[in-house]
């Protein structure tokens, strides 16, 4: 048993000096809690001549992995949101100002694309926002946004 709090304790500080639990993102935070329970589940049916150690290894093993698992699935979760975010940015701003309003932005494979957004119609609180998509100074979307103003 001895053996055991001591293992435990060194993987401890080991994993509390790569960088403290605040600093992670949600999803590297879940990521680890579904792999420590899944690999210290599995650890202890495969070692099942001594469980213990099984568990240990498996959950350390286990967090790792889902930790790293769930921070990647997190950052292109999150680039799909801050291109949506982009648009939705570029409407309010254009309907509050009454103004067309143009936001640039680089692509991971290096692509220039623009958004360009232009107010139209009140209706009431409702303003008509035309958002247009441009990728390389060549027109590949257009979208019809109804923002309060």
């Amino acid at each position: 048993m001895n053996k055991f709090i001591a293992g435990l304790l060194l993987v401890c500080l080991i994993l509390s000096g790569c960088t403290t639990v605040q600093s992670l993102s949600t999803g590297t935070k879940t990521g680890a809690a579904v792999g420590a329970i899944t690999g210290g589940i599995l650890g202890v049916v495969i070692d099942s001549s001594n469980p213990w150690r099984g568990a240990i290894i498996g959950a350390t093993v286990g967090a790792a992995a889902g930790g790293w698992i769930g921070q990647k699935i997190e950052g292109r979760e999150s680039v799909a949101k801050s291109k949506e975010d982009v648009a939705a940015r570029a409407a309010k701003d254009a309907a509050e100002m009454n103004s067309a309003v143009k936001y640039s932005r680089v692509t991971e494979q290096g692509i220039i694309e623009d958004i360009i957004a232009t107010p139209s119609n009140l209706k009431g609180k409702m303003r008509t926002v035309t958002v247009e998509y441009y990728r390389d100074n060549t027109l590949i979307a257009t979208e019809t946004h109804y923002v309060e103003v």
